[in-house]
């Protein structure tokens, strides 16, 4: 079921300041760089290999990210793991009891398809499957 990493986002205080060390210690330029204000955020977003990596800056006080940073400071958000059918993997998922966010995957503003597990069903670690490419 699961086929790769999918992608690894981070968040951090400054999506600025991280762009300019990762291209001065590691010559990356991002893909695409993002103001999804409705959502929150700021974002840069990388592809090392088959993977994406993406950096979120919070731009409000009310996301879950920014309570995760002001809770444990700059690190690893979530780990999002490749799949092939997410629609049937997600009904999978519910019907083996877990429970799931929303009704059924959504697009996220990368425009790949995200299913999400509820951290109550998976012993307080959440899972996020991903299927798709970034556009």
């Amino acid at each position: 079921m699961l086929n790769k990493v999918h992608h690894v986002t981070y968040v951090v205080e400054s999506v600025s300041d991280m762009a300019a060390y990762l291209e001065t210690n590691f010559n990356l330029t991002p893909l695409r760089t993002d103001e999804f204000t409705e959502r929150g955020f700021r974002s840069i977003l990388y592809q090392i290999g088959d993977t994406l990596v993406d950096f979120f800056e919070p731009l409000r006080d009310d996301t879950p990210m920014a309570a995760q940073l002001r809770a444990t400071g700059p690190g690893v958000m979530h780990v999002a793991w490749g799949v092939d059918g997410i629609d049937q993997v997600f009904s999978d998922l519910q019907t083996k009891g877990n429970a799931m966010r929303g009704d059924g995957p959504s697009t996220s503003p990368f425009g790949y398809q995200t299913a999400s597990i509820e951290t109550s069903s998976s012993h307080g670690i959440y899972f996020q499957l991903a299927e798709g490419e970034h556009s």
